[in-house]
């Protein structure tokens, strides 16, 4: 194929490079995608940029699915990283039949121009007229799989910690399923103002008194469920504190680094909350066979339709691969004006 194409790559914690490479050709099952933006996630990617994801330090066990340093690490820098992909298909394969050259598709490809992607792992999104919304489709899974994972009453009192792009779909898909009372918790007044405006009836700051505050909500029961999307000690601490007795805390977000700060000597010795651990690669076993991924993804297909316009609304900065320092830079200061950051792949400015 011999075509020149740009990846983008981590080289160290806060570090990036755009690197010129040639573009190998498609094996037979494999197809090329012509990027057209793909998203920044500012949760599990900032573990990433940060250097704190233990997939830098440590190997999981494939078997044991332990984390150990003894055989090395998973990533070494550099590596490339990204997995919110949209664009259109340049080549394909000659064993692929699923797909044509010019189809829109998604995938869970690192950032660059173009990625080669095995055909059965990409995402058809024919139903989608604005390209730049199938970026959401992994935080659409994430979010989504999280309210499956709380198995939340109709009727029920929830507090969202954290209102970035997956605490926001997450109230969505609250007010969808029939809770009583929304509660978004966050520090920045955008967030909370989107929070409100998608359905959150309450919303406060993380300094405020959030567990106090939801017992005068909730005639002193505390929240039946609290789900934690901030990725923070902090975060976690209050969810614990906010649940009430035997409540559920589900904690949505991948955590980096370590949390002296954790407490759990109080609320969550007496009260007894059940804390889940909410991870996309699977859906909730309660849930049973009927359930898998490919269900919930045909479901989130849906979603993006039905929630276009809030979801465009969430995009905040568009800007060019070659200042792509500049994306992750606002990401990781948590600017007040940013929600969602695209790369753009259709400006070289």
């Amino acid at each position: 194929m011999s075509l020149q194409t740009e990846s983008l790559y981590f080289t160290a914690p806060h570090q990036l490079e755009v690197r010129k490479e040639v573009l190998p050709d498609p094996s037979d099952e494999e197809i090329v995608i012509e990027a057209t933006v793909s998203g920044i996630s500012a949760g599990t990617e900032l573990n990433v940029y940060r250097g704190l994801a233990p997939q830098w330090r440590q190997k999981m066990d494939p078997v044991t699915r332990l984390f150990t340093s003894e055989s090395g690490a998973d990533w070494n820098w550099p590596a490339r990283y990204g997995y919110a992909m949209v664009g259109r298909i340049s080549a394909i394969g000659d064993k692929v039949t699923k797909f044509r050259p010019g189809d829109r598709v998604f995938a869970y490809a690192p950032h660059g121009r173009h990625a080669i992607v095995k055909a059965e792992k990409v995402v058809s999104l024919p139903e989608i007229s604005d390209e730049e919304i199938g970026v959401f489709f992994p935080n659409f899974n994430t979010a989504y799989n999280g309210v499956l994972d709380a198995n939340i009453p109709l009727g029920g009192d929830v507090v969202v910690m954290g209102l970035g792009v997956v605490g926001q779909l997450v109230v969505r898909l609250l007010k969808r399923a029939g809770a009583r009372t929304i509660v978004g918790v966050d520090h920045l007044a955008l967030r909370r103002d989107f929070a409100g405006r998608g359905g959150a009836n309450h919303v406060l700051k993380p300094e405020d008194d959030v567990a106090g505050i939801v017992r005068r909500l909730t005639e002193g029961r505390g929240a039946d469920v609290v789900i934690e999307v901030s990725g923070t000690a902090a975060g976690l601490n209050e969810a614990i504190r906010t649940a009430g007795f035997n409540g559920v805390v589900v904690a949505l977000s991948w955590y980096g680094g370590t949390f002296e700060k954790l407490s759990l000597s109080g609320e969550f010795h007496h009260n007894r909350p059940r804390i889940i651990a909410s991870q996309v690669g699977a859906v909730s076993p309660f849930l049973g066979p009927l359930w898998s991924i490919q269900r919930r993804a045909a479901i989130v297909r849906e979603y993006l339709s039905i929630y276009a316009t809030d979801l465009r609304a969430f995009i905040t900065h568009r800007i060019p691969l070659r200042n792509a320092n500049r994306c992750y830079e606002l990401v990781d200061q948590g600017a007040a004006d940013v929600m969602q950051v695209l790369i753009d792949y259709r400006v070289n400015g």
